[in-house]
């Protein structure tokens, strides 16, 4: 049990983190599935097609490795642009299932230890109650290989013409994106091994299965 800092939104608590226990190194990659074919695409069309992907959901694993800690998770996020909703779930290792968020416009509702806490910015209220450094907003662009801003900058493989890399400065931070690992999944060619880095921050998330819808 580890007691989290306190806001002036958000009173402190007791939070159960033993999901943080584990790093990343050990996860594994897409099971139960070949590597398909990548459909070739110019930059260009890559981000026109993904831009058209606005329902989709990932599984997989999630590591926040900064110079004091390294702490992991299982991962589940749904997210449907049309609406403007998510669902996004962190687990430990064992199946308990101790974050739960659920956003619905700028509306967003996180239940930890079984009590819920409501907020309008997703960053600070997530920051506030797990002590967490996570762009939900942006990771919605940048996990599809796509620009959130017009000023991120993205590095293209010469051959694969896929991302390797995406360069933001998002809320006054640089971030940096590095893409592998990628697969063809019901025609829309996704990275499923990311790392993401702030200052010292890294996180790490590897995916299991992509499910998309058009």
């Amino acid at each position: 049990m580890i007691k989290l800092f306190n806001t002036a939104l958000y009173p402190p608590y007791l939070f159960t983190l033993a999901l943080f226990t584990l790093v990343l190194s050990g996860c594994s990659t897409l099971t139960g599935e070949e590597k398909q074919v990548l459909i070739k695409q110019t930059p260009q069309q890559r981000i026109a097609r993904l831009q058209q992907l606005q329902q989709w959901k990932i599984t997989g694993k999630i590591a926040f490795i900064d110079s004091n800690s390294r702490r992991s998770a299982t991962l589940s996020w749904r997210v449907n642009e049309k609406k403007d909703q998510q669902q996004l779930s962190l687990t430990t290792f064992l199946g308990i299932n101790v974050l739960q968020l659920d956003s619905n416009a700028n509306n967003h509702t996180i239940q930890v230890d079984g009590k819920t806490y409501h907020g309008k910015d997703l960053a600070a209220l997530i920051h506030s109650i797990a002590g967490l450094t996570l762009p939900t907003q942006a990771l919605t662009y940048w996990l599809k290989g796509i620009p959130y801003q017009e000023s991120d900058d993205i590095g293209y493989h010469k051959s694969t013409q896929l991302p390797q890399t995406l360069s933001s400065h998002y809320n006054n931070d640089l971030w940096q994106v590095s893409y592998g690992n990628y697969q063809q999944i019901n025609g829309y060619t996704l990275a499923t091994k990311f790392s993401i880095k702030k200052d010292d921050l890294l996180i790490k998330i590897s995916v299991n299965n992509w499910s998309v819808a058009d």
